[in-house]
């Protein structure tokens, strides 16, 4: 399985599990994280795998790079934007007023 397929699959479940909740919440703060946390990815994604500290199976990867590090990457910053304030809404509820 290569790292597109995965990272597609997981995003499609984290899609359907998560766009219930975040359409009940403001656009804009979700669409601003998601930029920071892509720039973010992008620049340290590019660092860590240019000093070598991370490496992948050219087989596995789409060959999409940004420039050093596969785009592939970028899954996980948009994986958190779903999530994180999935979470935070529904375990903020169940916990009540402090």
């Amino acid at each position: 399985m290569t790292y597109v397929i995965l990272s597609v699959a997981v995003l499609a479940v984290l899609a359907v599990a998560c766009l219930p909740v975040l359409r009940r919440l403001p656009h804009r703060p979700l669409f601003l994280t998601a930029v920071v946390l892509m720039a973010l990815t992008v620049v340290f994604d590019n660092v860590i795998v240019g000093l070598e500290i991370v490496g992948y199976d050219e087989d596995l990867i789409s060959g999409v790079r940004m420039p050093i590090a596969p785009v592939e990457d970028l899954a996980y910053a948009i994986g958190a934007v779903l999530l994180v304030p999935t979470l935070w809404e529904l375990l903020g509820r169940r916990g009540g007023a402090s």
